[in-house]
């Protein structure tokens, strides 16, 4: 027969039931979190599609001009050469594309943007594509790095507030005109 009050290096295990109050506790606990389950996933409109369509909602009204389409047929830059614009387009780079083309543009893991040289085309056109899309790693050249979809992220407003950035700073970058 073992021993109900057990030693092992030192320390003594008492075989002593759990307190009545601990009990109770646990009880409660687990009949409450029963009770809850079947509130929220029955009763409850949280977190529910409707719940997430108001937050869409809020968020359009908020950003109403998030996804501004192309003001011309040639895919030129509706931004280009507006002062504001081009203000909140260097804010953006500075905050989503410093990071892999440099605090001035001149590259990093991605290419430099403020030569002459230019990897995936320089009209407004292939730009906003290649800025909105995506490069895939095996669209890449002159061994730099894949550049993730922004269509997402910033939406067409702040991609061309960032190339009319980048056009009030290298001329090298051409209109679609």
């Amino acid at each position: 027969m073992s021993d109900p009050n057990k030693e092992f290096d030192g320390i003594r295990q008492a075989d002593n039931p759990l307190p009545e109050w601990w009990k109770w506790v646990f009880l409660g606990c687990v009949i409450f979190a029963g009770i809850y389950a079947v509130y929220f996933h029955g009763f409850s409109n949280w977190g529910t599609s409707e719940y997430y369509a108001a937050q869409i909602q809020d968020y359009e009204k908020e950003f109403p001009n998030r996804n501004v389409a192309v003001k011309s047929t040639d895919g030129s830059n509706p931004f280009r050469g507006n002062q504001d614009a081009i203000n909140a387009g260097q804010k953006t780079f500075q905050t989503y594309c410093v990071a892999c083309h440099g605090p001035t543009g001149e590259g990093l893991v991605g290419p430099n943007l403020m030569d002459k040289e230019w990897i995936h085309g320089n009209t407004d056109l292939e730009l906003y594509t290649t800025v909105m899309k995506g490069i895939s790693v095996e669209r890449t050249k002159l061994g730099r790095g894949p550049m993730p979809a922004h269509e997402n992220s910033l939406g067409s407003e702040k991609v061309y507030q960032v190339l009319a950035w980048l056009a009030s700073r290298n001329p090298e970058l051409k209109s679609s005109k």
